[in-house]
């Protein structure tokens, strides 16, 4: 009686345990004529990008089958990917708080490729990442997050790559914070109020990308122990309406930044603009003209090497 217990006990664990994995589908799917009361299989999808990425195993992929706004905010506590396909809009209209919030596990990786993140009314932030390993940003665009929210604020520890993607009439167009190491190639940074803000323990990589139209342009500034330090190379900064680049740092901090093979161009007050005791470099390959000053403090040179 007691083997027949506990094998019954065991086949009625086998089966809660396989429901459990097959609820969990390494790929899911929204489509504009899905259901939130769907299984988000290909032929079943679901309506919302919440509902696909609750089905979803970590790891996984939620993938958009056609053009639409598929929900009003995300919520993401796991590895996954989140991909609107070429030619397909992807939308996340936010009528309030974050489009995205990533608390994932510290060996978490979250891509986002391919959506368009638009604030509506009262929305905070586009994606605001706080826990996690990694985010990875492709071809997204994140719009309207202003004047006090950003379209990335970053908060560390952990490592962003963004690619081939812009970010549009922000507060900050990507803020970072935290020990944070990004990588920013083929970014634009349009009609922000700081198109870039990088503060305390961030190193960060900007290259091949256009800062345009912004209040502050590329802004650096360490104001605690943690040291910032930014790489620009091959940019188009132009259009500020008051400094392209600016390094600034207090007395317990350390901030460098190096700008190699770009055009700081047009800024309404200030090209480079340096807050002493933060360092900048400018290396003789960069385009510096017909900024209101072209530089402010002392810009010191590098060479290749």
């Amino acid at each position: 009686m007691n083997y027949r217990h506990l094998l019954l006990s065991s086949l009625v664990f086998s089966a809660m345990l396989a429901s459990t994995v097959s609820a969990q589908s390494v790929r899911t799917f929204v489509a504009s004529t899905g259901s939130d009361a769907n299984p988000c299989s290909r032929t079943a999808p679901c309506r919302t990008l919440q509902a696909a990425f609750n089905a979803a195993a970590s790891g996984g992929e939620v993938v958009a089958l056609d053009s639409a706004g598929f929900g009003s905010n995300l919520s993401i506590n796991k590895s996954i990917s989140i991909i609107g396909p070429p030619g397909i809009y992807a939308g996340i209209t936010v009528f309030s708080g974050d489009g995205i919030d990533i608390n994932a596990g510290a060996g978490d990786t979250v891509t986002l490729r391919g959506l368009t993140i638009v604030n509506q009314s009262s929305g905070v932030n586009g994606i605001v990442f706080t826990t996690g390993a990694a985010l990875y940003i492709e071809s997204c665009i994140v719009n309207g997050f202003n004047p006090g929210g950003s379209g990335v604020a970053f908060q560390g520890p952990g490592n962003l790559v963004v690619h081939d993607s812009a970010f549009r009439n922000n507060g900050d167009g990507i803020a970072l914070g935290g020990s944070t190491t990004a990588t920013l190639d083929q970014v634009r940074l349009e009609a922000n109020t700081n198109g870039l803000d990088a503060k305390d323990g961030v190193r960060v990589n900007v290259r091949n990308s256009v800062v345009s139209e912004n209040i502050e342009g590329l802004f650096a500034a360490s104001s605690t122990a943690a040291p910032v330090e930014m790489n620009v190379e091959n940019c188009l900064v132009s259009y500020s309406v008051d400094t392209g680049i600016i390094a600034g740092q207090n007395s317990t901090g350390t901030t460098t930044v190096r700008v190699s093979n770009s055009t700081i161009i047009n800024n309404g007050n200030f090209g480079l603009h340096n807050f002493a005791p933060a360092t900048l470099l400018s290396r003789g390959n960069n385009t510096i003209e017909g900024n209101g000053t072209n530089t402010v403090g002392t810009i010191s040179s590098y060479m290749a090497k």
